[in-house]
Order: structure tokens, then sequence, then C-alpha cells
């Protein structure tokens, strides 16, 4: 398989990721294009980034201050130039057979579809990645570039919307690798969860006793028993629970907006 190859732009934001843009970086070298956008990094991650444009990497390293998750990934899209575009984070990994897929995808004639979702295998720390028969999450990563638009009202869990038909790679998954301790989920859903409840605010979304009650408690079971983070034994169920954490604080959030005159 040729390197640089295949009719993709990778797009990466990216700010103080020394530590794991490298392998993200290696494991999408079948991409003619890589646009990486950061937003102000102290740590090495320019000089790390640079490393591989003298290795030969095809990468465009842009500067943009931060604007929000969502303005961000657009700048990125803004400037990519390739048909097709790969989404992805830093902390994230193309294993082999999703590279094959990709490749064989974006070099198709076929082009009915617009736009595919990308199974994603997490990281739980103290146990490894997730148990090969979890459901993993399907996210929209790779899509044609003409028509793709990103929902600049979403300050949260963000993502790219395509016009037309979409379709599931069924080979092949993001490794998405990092370590995260109780403390640094629990800050981080407390953070999302702020972001998301305003989102919801400007939506218009009027918070719900049933919901209140009823949705954390129900993603819990989604995670934990229908997706079958129950075979990551007890690390599973504290990934569940975080989730539940997370949706019981947005709808905490929300109520309490509704309640604030201001």
């Amino acid at each position: 398989m040729t390197r640089f190859a295949s009719p993709v732009s990778a797009l990466i934001i990216c700010v103080n990721e020394a530590d794991m843009i490298g392998p993200c970086l290696e494991s999408i070298d079948f991409c003619a294009e890589i646009i990486i956008v950061d937003s102000g990094s102290t740590d090495g991650t320019v000089e790390c980034v640079q490393s591989y444009i003298a290795k030969g990497y095809p990468i465009r390293l842009l500067h943009n201050d931060w604007p929000g998750f969502p303005r961000q990934r657009q700048f990125s899209l803004d400037h990519a130039t390739q048909p097709w575009c790969l989404s992805i984070d830093p902390d994230e990994r193309v294993d082999d057979q999703l590279r094959q897929s990709i490749v064989a995808i974006t070099q198709a004639a076929d082009d009915k579809i617009s736009g595919w979702y990308i199974r994603r295998r997490d990281w739980l720390k103290g146990y490894g990645y997730a148990h090969r028969w979890v459901l993993h999450n399907r996210l929209m990563r790779l899509f044609r570039r003409q028509g793709a638009t990103m929902d600049l009202t979403a300050r949260v869990h963000e993502a790219f919307h395509v016009p037309g038909e979409t379709g599931t790679i069924q080979e092949g998954v993001l490794l998405h690798r990092r370590e995260i301790s109780v403390e640094e989920d629990l800050a981080r859903a407390n953070a999302y969860s702020s972001l998301k409840a305003v989102t919801l605010v400007e939506k218009g979304k009027k918070p719900g006793l049933v919901r209140l009650v009823l949705s954390p408690f129900g993603n819990f079971l989604k995670f934990y028993l229908a997706k079958r983070y129950f075979l990551c034994g007890r690390h599973g169920f504290v990934y569940s629970m975080s989730v539940m954490i997370y949706s019981f604080a947005t709808e905490a959030k929300l109520y309490e907006a509704s309640d604030d005159p201001a």
C-alpha cells in the first residue's frame, strides 16, 4: 500500500498532545494530506509535528486561537483540499483493518455514499481496550468534503454532517487510547455537562422530571448491558457509571438554568 496516496485529508485539532500525536500520524500515513490545527501548544507538540514534516509527511500545520470545538473543526475542514476527509483526534489511531477499508472506499468509483460511520474502541484504564464484543460507539468520521458541514451551535459532542446516504465501516476500528483516571473522568463529565446544558438551553430545550429521573439510569443500562461493557468487569461498570453521572449532571444543570432568572 503506497504511502500518502489515498485522496484523503486527515483533519486534526490539537493543543498539548506531544505524547499522543506521533502514533496518530503514523497510523494515517496513507492520507495524501494531513491538516493539523494547533491552538497554542507549549509542550513540544509543534516540534513533534515538525519532525514528521521533516520525514516527508504531507502535513499542513496551522495555528488558530481556540474558538471552541465546532469552529475549530470547521476551520480544519475549510483548509482541506482532498475529495475525502477523515476527522481524527490526536489520541486515536487507525488500526490495520480500518486503514484497508478507508483506502478501498476512497479509491472506489461508487459515489452513492457521502459519509461513513466508524466504530471507536475505547481504552479503559486498568483494563486496556474494551472487550472486542462490546458494541463500540459509531462516529461520523469519514466523509466527502463537498457538502460537509459542522453544526456551529454545538458546544460538545460536535459532529460533521453530510448530505446524502451514509454507511458504517464494518472492518476495522479507531483505537482511542488515553489514560484517564476516575478523578479526570469526573472533572471532564462536569465540564462537558455544563457545555451540553448551555447548548440545550440555547436550543430551547426544557427540563423534565421524568428525564431527570430516568435518563441517567437508562444511559447506565444502555452502556453496561446493551453495549456489553459488563464484559470488561469492574472497569466496564465504572465506565458505565461515569456515563450515568454525565447524564444526570446535564439534566440537573438544565433544571438549574431554567430556575435562574438570568
